[in-house]
């Protein structure tokens, strides 16, 4: 049996081309790696290397190990992610959403239904959610669309709206509703991580700036203290004291200011969380 320390050595040869670079990729001494390279060969009994003077080269069964390497090291880390992803599955639930007004909601709630459980959440985009939920990174997501297949359990879970938010002094602190292209060219502060709203209002306002704060309470200070316009939505208007300090708040009108979120679970770990579904979602 080779050992996996050895597909790692024949990998690092394969991508590097040369003994001298791939010992140095892997901070070990020629010498080493050499015999390593005639370990393969003789566990394997084929000669895997054709040897010039001052020069070690992969002949096709070499390639062909080395493709086999890869491939079997690839195997070997995702059976490591996903068996911690399991575990750790026992005990906590991770929670993944394309943004963050919908965890404000749904973690509280969460938690009072599963009190016994560590909660974890994160923002992230729409193909990091469903590549972790697939391999038991997370155990849910939320998403602004629904997911249409038979391997998922899908269910509507909320709303939310996107608001302008200005001090009284600002001009369209009168108006009761706003659209992003009257607002294109102004400045905003903005949290960093605000999940796919990022994409749309840089697309709507191409000409505006946006001042990153990786705290999102540093938002609500800055805009307390700040001329500069922001962001808030219905949810964080709701949940979060200090969107609401001193600040008037005006709708956005355009139809991508509105957001209908999902909850998606693999349909066989349905079991798990049905509770979620059946207590948080009426």
């Amino acid at each position: 049996m080779i050992e996996i320390y050895l597909l790692e050595q024949l990998k690092a040869f394969y991508e590097h081309g040369t003994l001298s670079a791939a010992a140095e990729h892997l901070h070990l001494a020629q010498p080493s790696l050499s015999r390593s390279m005639q370990k393969i060969e003789d566990i394997l009994g084929v000669k895997l290397f054709e040897r010039q003077k001052n020069r070690l080269r992969l002949n096709e069964a070499g390639n062909l190990a080395a493709k086999y390497a890869i491939q079997i090291l690839e195997e070997e880390k995702e059976m490591e992610e996903r068996i911690k992803a399991f575990d750790r599955s026992l005990h906590t639930i991770s929670i993944g959403s394309c943004a963050p007004g919908p965890l404000l909601l749904l973690l509280p709630q969460a938690s009072s239904v599963f009190s016994n459980m560590t909660l974890s959440s994160d923002v992230n985009s729409e193909e990091e959610l469903l590549k972790g939920l697939e391999n038991d990174r997370y155990g849910i997501i939320i998403l602004n669309h629904p997911l249409e297949s038979d391997h998922f359990v899908c269910k509507e879970y909320t709303t939310e709206q996107l608001y302008l938010s200005v001090n009284h002094f600002h001009p369209a602190a009168s108006l009761k509703k706003i659209s992003f292209g009257e607002m294109n060219g102004q400045n905003f502060i903005m949290h960093s991580n605000v999940g796919f709203w990022n994409k749309i209002v840089h697309e709507k306002m191409p000409q505006s700036k946006f001042y990153l704060q990786d705290d999102i309470d540093a938002v609500g200070e800055l805009q307390a203290a700040s001329d500069l316009p922001s962001f808030a939505t219905d949810i964080t208007l709701r949940m979060l004291a200090s969107r609401r300090n001193n600040r008037v708040t005006v709708p956005f009108s355009n139809p991508e200011a509105f957001a209908n979120y999902y909850l998606i679970c693999q349909k066989e770990n349905f079991s798990r969380f049905k509770r979620i579904f059946k207590e948080i979602i009426s």
